[in-house]
């Protein structure tokens, strides 16, 4: 089904920007212009079920992610000479695009350098995704999806930083200490 109105008026996004509105807040200015089903799978994807979603663009958008987090595990075991078939999940393949971007985001020294490569990929490829049905379903749910990457990264701060670090110091101090 096509969206021309809906679609036309979504606000160009970009990863570095900023938005006035959550993912939640523009599932409920629109919901009332979408088809059931599309609006349930679209609430899938805002809830972070969208394994629960059954349009084909979800499906892609998942396995795009599997391929691209194989890749990471690939990357990193390689790193460390150690198999990576048991870090491996779906049906195990690495794309070789994906591959690509893993290898140069963890080159990058700075952890937020590395997750900005990776998001950055991940942008481009709702892009490539979207103009596939640009009208339809496949560009809301990547402008959602794009959503959620911009709210991921405002909610990154110095202090949320430090807190995740205490909490892995804490959980792990007897592996730190003492080499357990």
């Amino acid at each position: 089904m096509a969206y021309y109105y809906l679609v036309a008026s979504l606000v160009p996004l970009t990863l570095e920007g900023d938005v006035s509105f959550t993912p939640r807040e523009f599932f409920g200015s629109c919901k009332n212009m979408l088809a059931s089903q599309d609006r349930m799978d679209l609430e899938c994807i805002i809830d972070g079920r969208p394994e629960s979603a059954r349009h084909a663009f979800v499906r892609k958008w998942l396995y795009a992610e599997n391929q691209l987090k194989n890749a990471l595990a690939a990357a990193r075991s390689a790193k460390l000479n150690i198999d990576s078939h048991q870090f491996l999940r779906g049906d195990k393949k690495i794309d070789i695009h994906a591959a690509k971007v893993a290898s140069e985001a963890l080159s990058k020294h700075n952890p937020l350098e590395k997750e900005r490569a990776l998001d950055k990929y991940r942008w481009k490829l709702l892009d490539e995704m979207a103009r596939a049905d640009f009208f339809g379903m496949s560009s809301i749910f990547s402008y959602v999806i794009k959503l959620k990457l911009i709210m991921r990264w405002k909610s990154l701060n110095d202090e949320k930083g430090r807190e995740v670090l205490e909490k892995l110091i804490v959980t792990n101090s007897g592996e730190i200490c003492y080499g357990m």
